[in-house]
């Protein structure tokens, strides 16, 4: 007769298991967030110092957003000193501290979120530390500016350009959000994809799992019916699959039609009477998924083939500043990630056979628990095999360019394993690029034009227009009372000029029409607390990306507009 099928996996009371240590008191403190970037993402946010350069309300917002989750350290750098308009716009201002060093007032109140964070400000504008102390941010980990000038933001972007530190740059105008990146050349191992990748290997089963196919269900036939309705679908699938390359000279199935034809032989298993064969549905369910080989995709096969000469060439340049008393250009998780990458290219194309390391993880399934804990720990020990055999290639790829042999933590290398079919690099323009004369802005904005709400490219044209007016007058565009006004044609000049440098003067109508900029000088410059609020969280969530390595970052613009809610990210 039937029987109910039972369901088992990573079910951990199934599975007996020591008893768990109870947590610390960094992983009842920071739980939530442990669930989302792990404890070694955790580190690297620890490890972290910041440097925010002006203490504004969108400055503070992003700060709050890095200190609650526990960065090491950070620093204001700020000149200004607290006055009205911050006692309207920035929740870490008080009325008391109206005429003091505003850097001074944030960082004491920032510090009264997290304990475990150390706070230090300088009360100067950063043109002057940056005049006396050139190498000032070089220290840091990461520099958030916000609210400043053209001038200033390109100073500072090219000093952490000069040490490849990652910057993010933070503007609010009135109802408009601004957020730039630029994280050079950024690897990116955990990308965290929507949907988690079932590695099963159904085309080309590991050598342990076909002989315990072979041991155990070489009679399935003949199975009663409670270890019937127990086979993992798994093992089901590899059957059928074989059974149809014997039935078809060898081949593979991999079209729509031969999946079809792999679905009819899974059907062919049902037993009449039995209905507890929750392992047939399952095995069907996973024909479309399952029956792929672990081959990179167009973006994984382009990363590994330059691997090889990117690895050189960080090797190279490591070499030559060493040589030289210097600091070298690429940073030490440059070389390891290359390092890696090179290791499972010469993997792939060794004894790999095409295919990347097995991930060594196994979903749910119906199956009963010893046999589901057999095939985990087969699919774990290839997982580890392929890991080794990379190792193996890393170890001889660093001694060729004269690399420390434990440059590649062993922990390391297991996730960059295991997430192997989700690697990433992410190339960002530099400020420098984006302003300069061959700069390829105007073909991003021109896209955003295009958009069926081209506000967002509008407002980047007009904050460029604005940054240019305030470098030239002292003063954002309507930030005047009385001036208001009599900016708005000024203003209008500017942005002729702007749509000359992006090259898109030859629009018609212009697409920054008479109304807009009057509405943005009517704006003044002004920062208003729900934008600043959106944009230090937007900001703070970019930063975490870029610290922990974690997911996939912005590339490389964000522009907001408040008034109607919609956003626009450009890569310019």
């Amino acid at each position: 007769g039937g029987c109910a099928a039972r369901r088992c996996g990573r079910r951990r009371a199934r599975i007996p298991s020591a008893r768990m240590a109870s947590p610390s008191e960094k992983q009842k403190r920071y739980d939530r967030q442990l669930r989302l970037w792990g404890e070694h993402g955790q580190v690297c946010m620890e490890e972290c110092t910041v440097c925010l350069i002006n203490g504004t309300g969108c400055g503070a917002e992003a700060l709050k957003n890095l200190v609650l989750p526990g960065i090491g350290s950070f620093t204001i750098v700020d000149g200004a000193n607290v006055s009205e308009a911050d006692l309207g716009n920035n929740f870490f201002v008080e009325q008391s501290s109206l005429g003091t060093s505003r850097a001074a007032c944030v960082t004491r109140l920032l510090q009264e979120l997290n304990e475990h964070v150390t706070g230090s400000y300088v009360a100067e504008d950063i043109s002057q530390v940056l005049l006396s102390r050139p190498d000032f941010l070089h220290s840091f980990g990461l520099v958030i500016t916000t609210q400043l000038p053209t001038r200033e933001l390109l100073q500072v972007a090219n000093s952490c350009a000069a040490r490849r530190i990652p910057l993010i740059a933070v503007h609010t105008y009135g109802l408009l959000g601004y957020l730039r990146m630029v994280l050079y050349e950024h690897p990116v191992i955990e990308t965290h994809p929507d949907h988690a990748m079932n590695d099963l290997r159904v085309l080309a089963p590991p050598a342990e799992l076909s002989r315990l196919i072979e041991d155990k269900y070489s009679a399935i036939e003949s199975l009663p019916n409670a270890e019937y309705a127990h086979i993992p679908y798994l093992v089901l699938l590899i059957r059928a699959v074989a059974q149809w390359s014997a039935a078809n000279g060898g081949a593979q199935p991999t079209s729509y039609k031969q999946k079809k034809e792999v679905r009819a032989i899974l059907g062919s298993y049902r037993r009449p009477g039995l209905q507890a064969d929750q392992n047939i549905d399952e095995a069907v369910a996973a024909v479309n998924t399952a029956l792929s080989l672990p081959t990179p995709d167009s973006a994984v096969a382009k990363l590994l083939g330059a691997a090889r000469a990117r690895l050189s060439e960080l090797a190279s340049e490591l070499h030559s500043a060493g040589a030289a008393g210097e600091e070298p250009g690429g940073s030490r998780q440059q070389l390891v990630f290359w390092l890696m990458a090179a290791g499972l290219a010469a993997h792939v194309a060794g004894e790999g056979r095409g295919l990347l390391p097995c991930i060594g993880t196994l979903p749910d399934m119906t199956a009963d628990t010893a046999t589901y804990v057999s095939l985990r720990e087969i699919y774990s020990r290839q997982a580890h095999a392929d890991m080794l055999a990379v190792q193996a290639h890393v170890t001889a790829l660093a001694a060729l360019e004269s690399l420390p042999g434990d440059l590649v933590p062993l922990g390391r290398l297991k996730l960059f394993c295991k997430n192997a079919h989700h690697l990433g690099v992410h190339t960002y323009t530099t400020l420098a690029a984006e302003y300069g004369l061959d700069s390829q802005a105007g073909a991003a904005v021109a896209r955003a034009l295009a958009a069926d709400d081209p506000s967002c490219g509008v407002l980047y044209i007009l904050l460029r227009a604005a940054q240019a007016f305030r470098g030239e007058r002292g003063h954002w565009p309507g930030a005047r009372d009385l001036e208001v006004q009599t900016d708005v044609p000024v203003l209008k000049t500017f942005v002729s000029k702007e749509l000359r440098t992006l090259s898109l003067n030859g629009e018609k109508p212009s697409p920054v029409s008479d109304d807009w900029i009057a509405e943005f000088c009517r704006w003044g410059g002004a920062e208003v607390h729900n934008i600043d609020s959106v944009m230090g969280g937007v900001a703070a969530q970019e930063a975490i990306k870029a610290v922990t390595r974690q997911y996939v970052p912005l590339n490389n613009t964000f522009i907001f507009n408040g008034a109607n809610g919609v956003a626009a990210a450009l890569e310019i």
